[in-house]
C-alpha cells in the first residue's frame, strides 16, 4: 500500500489494527491468542473476500486501488467495537478477529451488517464501483486450536466465492451441496481430474515418531466447491461407482507406500465408510493389488466402522485370509458400546481408533470421557492397538496418554496434506511428533 493508503487507515479505523501484505498466518494465529486472553465472550471471525476485486484493480491500477482497501476498512471499522484486529492477507481478503458489539449476540448479524455496508457504492477519484463480498463467519473456541478456528473461517469464505460470491456462510453451519448437481458431476469427477487424496498422519507415543498415515479422499468441484467426504460418499454408492473409485484409490495409494519405504516403516490406512465399500469385489481388489503392487502387506490396512463390521461368514473369511497375509484391520470411531464391543470379539482387530475431538470441550458430556476410556481399556485387554483420533490441544493428549493410547491422530500434530507432498513433508512433520510426544523430563 502507498502512505495515503495507510493514513486513511490509520485514521479512519477508530483504533482498529491492520495489517498488509503478504499472506502471514502467524499474524492472525497471535492475535486470536490474544484476544482470548482478555475477558469477555468468544471472538467473532470473518474472512471477506471482496469478489471480483481483481478486474477493478486493472481498472484502477494500485495506488487507487490500495485507497479502496482503506475505504473498505474504514467502513468495517465503523461497524465494530474498538479493539477490533484487520489484516489484508491478500489484495482481496481481508480477516477480522473481533468481540461483538454490546446488544449483538450473533456474529452472523455482524456479518450481515458488514455486507450490506459494503454493497453502497465506492467513490474514488472519480470512479464508482459497487463491490460484493463473500463472507465466512467462525466462532472461536479456546478449547480448539486457533488456527483451526481461523481454517474454519476461510473454508466458509471460499463455499460462497466458489459458488458465484454475493453471500455468507457460517462454519458452525454447514449446508450440503445441492442434490442433484452433485449427481449428476461425480460419475466424470474422476476424469476432470477432480478427486484427490490426503494424507494425515499418526505418530506412536512411545517412541514419538510419525508412524503411518490415514488416507482421505476428496473431491475438489470447480463450482461446488470443496465437497465434504460425508456428502458424496452416499452418492458414490448409490450411483454403483464404488468399484471403480475404489481401485483408483488403490492405485494411487500403491506408488505412495513403495516410496515412502525410503523414509521409514509407514503404514498407509485406507478408510471403508459403508458396508459396500468392504463388499466381496473390493476384497478381491485387495488380494490383486497386493499381489501386484510388489509391497510389504503390513503397510496397509483397512479401517471399518465398528457401527457397521460386515456378518457374511464368506467375506470375513476373505478378510482373514488377507489378514494371514498381513494385512491389517482396524475398527474406526470404537467405544464401550455393546455393538463394538461384539465387533471387537468377533474380529480380533490389529487396531481400533477412538474419536476424541470432542473430549475436554464444554459442549461434550462428561460420560463421553469415561466411555472412551472405557473402551481404551477393553481394546488394550484383548492386545489391540489404541489410537485416539481428533487430537486438538495438549490437554487431550496428556487425557489420552494417560488411558494408556497408543498413537494419536489429529490437528495438534499436523492436519491433512495432498498426498504428492509426503516426501518433502515427512520430515517436517517427524520432527512436529518428536517435539509434541517427547516424556516429560
Amino acid at each position: 500500500m502507498d502512505p495515503d493508503a495507510d493514513d486513511l487507515v490509520d485514521s479512519a479505523a477508530g483504533g482498529a489494527s491492520s495489517g498488509n501484505g503478504a499472506m502471514q498466518p502467524s499474524v492472525l494465529v497471535r492475535a486470536l491468542s490474544a484476544r482470548r486472553a482478555q475477558a469477555g465472550p468468544p471472538a467473532a471471525i470473518l474472512a471477506i473476500r471482496l469478489d471480483r476485486f481483481a478486474n477493478a484493480c486493472d481498472t484502477l491500477g494500485t495506488g487507487r486501488a490500495a485507497r479502496l482497501r482503506g475505504i473498505v476498512q474504514a467502513r468495517i471499522a465503523c461497524l465494530l467495537p474498538p479493539g477490533a484486529f484487520m489484516h489484508w492477507m491478500a489484495a482481496a481478503d481481508l480477516v477480522i478477529v473481533t468481540a461483538l458489539p454490546a446488544g449483538v449476540p450473533d456474529p452472523g448479524q455482524v456479518a450481515s451488517r458488514v455486507a450490506d455496508d459494503l454493497s453502497r457504492p465506492f467513490a474514488v477519484d472519480g470512479f464508482e464501483l459497487h463491490l460484493s463480498c463473500s463472507i465466512g463467519v467462525a466462532t472461536d473456541h479456546a478449547d480448539i486450536p486457533a488456527e483451526r478456528s481461523l481454517q474454519q473461517a476461510f473454508d466458509a469464505m471460499l463455499r460462497v466465492n466458489r459458488q458465484g460470491g454475493a453471500g455468507l456462510a457460517r462454519a458452525d453451519k454447514r449446508l450440503s451441496p445441492p442434490a442433484a448437481p452433485l449427481l449428476a458431476a461425480l460419475p466424470d469427477a474422476l476424469e476432470r481430474g477432480e478427486l484427490s487424496l490426503q494424507l494425515q498422519p499418526r505418530a506412536d507415543l512411545a517412541g514419538a515418531a510419525v508412524s503411518g498415515y490415514t488416507v482421505r479422499l476428496r473431491w475438489q468441484h470447480p463450482v461446488l466447491g470443496r465437497v465434504a467426504p460425508q456428502d458424496f460418499l452416499p452418492a458414490v454408492e448409490a450411483l454403483g461407482l464404488v468399484g471403480r473409485i475404489g481401485n483408483w484409490l488403490l492405485e494411487s495409494v500403491l506408488p505412495l507406500i513403495r516410496a515412502a519405504e525410503t523414509l521409514a516403516p509407514l503404514q498407509f490406512t485406507l478408510l471403508a465408510p459403508s458396508a459396500q465399500l468392504h463388499r466381496p469385489q473390493m476384497v478381491e481388489a485387495l488380494a490383486q493389488a497386493l499381489d501386484a503392487g510388489g509391497i510389504v502387506p503390513q503397510n496397509l490396512c483397512i479401517e471399518l466402522p465398528a457401527s457397521t463390521v460386515p456378518t457374511d461368514a464368506d467375506l470375513i473369511d476373505r478378510f482373514a485370509a488377507l489378514r494371514r497375509r498381513g494385512l491389517q484391520l482396524a475398527l474406526g470411531d470404537f467405544d464401550d458400546s455393546p455393538a463394538c464391543r461384539d465387533a471387537l470379539a468377533a474380529l480380533r482387530p490389529d487396531a481400533v481408533t477412538l474419536d476424541a475431538r470432542g473430549l475436554g470441550h464444554a459442549r461434550e458430556a462428561s460420560r463421553s470421557a469415561d466411555s472412551l476410556r472405557e473402551a481404551c481399556r477393553a481394546a488394550r485387554r484383548t492386545g489391540t492397538s489404541v489410537c485416539a483420533k481428533g487430537i486438538e490441544t495438549r490437554q487431550q493428549l496428556e487425557a489420552v496418554r494417560g488411558w494408556g493410547c497408543h498413537s494419536v491422530q489429529g490437528y495438534l500434530l499436523a492436519q491433512p496434506f495432498p498426498a504428492v507432498w509426503l516426501m518433502q513433508t515427512h520430515a517436517a512433520i517427524q520432527q512436529r511428533a518428536r517435539t509434541l510426544l517427547a516424556p516429560p523430563a
